[in-house]
């Protein structure tokens, strides 16, 4: 009971928390129904708050028969999914319609009913995180209308509730016409309901310590967050010293007025940014930034990489078939700094070694750190990374990367940054060419026509496969 705790707002619980004196910790016997476990707390004589009367239902995910009493596997409205928990019928009983609608969809009758079809044009019209897939293929399926089409009308959710509410005006003979399609996509609407529940869940956890918002979404499939990969803000590794002792630094009061005697200048490079901190470099430049033992400020036009992704970008779920990829949510200049390629730095051994089981997966997140051509260390972003993990393959990318150093100065041990190569647009998915090479090239080894990995990217100078 202790992990819902936080959410009540029942006076009990509020006097609980005024008199802690008096809380004390007590053990009862496990898995005891309700009446049982009311009844050893007034042995113990401790409050018991029944959980299902304070929490509102916001799914039924399943149900089953469990000691001649069936049970719901609800999801609670305003909580995470690790707190779904299976209920008796007894104990919904605030959610009537729901309990209703879901009996109806698991054992559908022989013709849809008037309550079945208000509930289902409700529900999508007024749950949150809206679910705009479901409402383009309810729209799509009784206007006879092809979803591309819909969906290319680029209406506002106004506009689609518009055409929601007509559908109600439809007779229900006409609609039961349709009938198993209708049911067919009721279903898929409560499926859906969970992916966007996890997402957000998803979403809020990867951005608890993100300088900038990172939107998520699925207007797609029925494919939730990915699992065993971890948001990171920086580079870990358990096999390289990342130990940052920077030896070069400047002494310039501005910058930009003294690129000529700056880091860059020092390092026999290029000062990289203009005045509005833009890069000005060539590609394959490489980009040395102002370091912590430096006498300029935060404010220094040669401080940018270091400040971190100031571009809201969305991870979002593609229509071509290549899984999840990464867009921009604002207009992006160019030469501006978009974000960073962050992983787990591995040594050039490790790297051969994961690039084989990668290249039999058909992808790879490996990014080698070779500036200098002798490649020591490898980012492996396949586990651990940031939103870069999510960008995409195009042989006409809008992404450029640069090397960069900032207080962490061994040549070998460049950041990697990706910057805008054009102006890239609102919604405008962000690309870079993965210049992907089979371990197998590596050693002078064809690779067999049928294993080569088809690149999807459309553009008009694609080179038709990744490697």
């Amino acid at each position: 009971m202790s992990s819902k705790e936080d959410s009540l707002n029942s006076s009990d619980h509020r006097h609980l928390i005024s008199y802690p004196k008096y809380i004390r910790n007590v053990s009862v016997k496990c898995l005891q129904n309700i009446e049982d476990l009311k009844k050893s707390c007034d042995k113990l004589g401790v409050v018991f708050l029944d959980y299902s009367k304070v929490m509102k239902v916001d799914l039924i995910l399943d149900d089953k028969i469990a000691k001649n009493q069936r049970l719901y596997f609800v999801k609670w409205q305003g909580h995470d999914n690790k707190y779904n928990s299976w209920e008796p019928a007894s104990q919904l009983t605030d959610c009537v319609d729901l309990l209703s609608y879901y009996t109806s969809l698991k054992y559908p009758p022989s013709s849809l009913s008037e309550e079945m079809i208000f509930y289902f044009i409700k529900d999508i019209m007024t749950r949150k995180p809206r679910d705009i897939l479901t409402i383009i293929k309810l729209c799509a399926l009784i206007y006879g209308f092809d979803e591309e089409y819909i969906s290319g009308l680029c209406l506002t959710f106004a506009d689609l509730k518009t055409k929601l509410i007509k559908i109600l005006d439809i007779p229900l003979n006409k609609l039961n016409k349709i009938g198993d399609k209708l049911l067919y996509l009721m279903k898929f609407s409560e499926k859906r309901k969970l992916v966007l529940s996890r997402l957000k869940e998803w979403e809020i956890e990867i951005n608890a310590d993100s300088s900038v918002y990172v939107k998520v979404e699925n207007n797609v499939d029925l494919v939730g967050p990915p699992a065993n990969f971890q948001f990171i803000n920086n580079y870990i590794s358990s096999y390289v010293d990342l130990t940052e002792n920077p030896v070069v630094f400047c002494s310039c009061i501005d910058c930009y007025k003294n690129c000529d005697d700056c880091c860059s200048r020092n390092l026999d490079g290029r000062f990289a940014y203009n005045k509005k901190q833009r890069l000005q470099l060539p590609i394959g430049y490489p980009i040395y930034e102002c370091n912590r033992l430096c006498k300029c400020d935060n404010s220094c036009i040669n401080r940018v990489v270091q400040h971190g992704p100031k571009v809201k970008v969305a991870i979002f779920r593609t229509k071509n078939g290549c899984g999840w990829g990464l867009k921009t949510l604002e207009l992006v200049q160019k030469g501006q700094f978009v974000l960073e390629y962050l992983g787990e730095i591995i040594t050039s051994e490790h790297a051969e070694e994961r690039g084989e089981v990668y290249d039999y997966l058909g992808r790879t997140y490996l990014f080698d750190m070779d500036f200098e051509k002798d490649c020591r260390y490898t980012v492996d972003s396949m586990l651990f990374g940031n939103a870069s993990h999510f960008i995409n393959h195009s042989c006409d990318p809008n992404l450029e990367t640069y090397t960069v150093w900032i207080n962490q100065q061994d040549p070998m041990l460049p950041r990697i940054a990706f910057f805008a190569k054009k102006k890239i647009i609102p919604d405008e998915e962000l690309t870079f060419d993965y210049k992907m090479i089979d371990t197998r090239n590596k050693h002078g080894i064809s690779v067999p026509e049928d294993e080569r990995v088809p690149c999807k990217c459309n553009s008009k100078n694609c080179r038709k496969f990744l490697f």
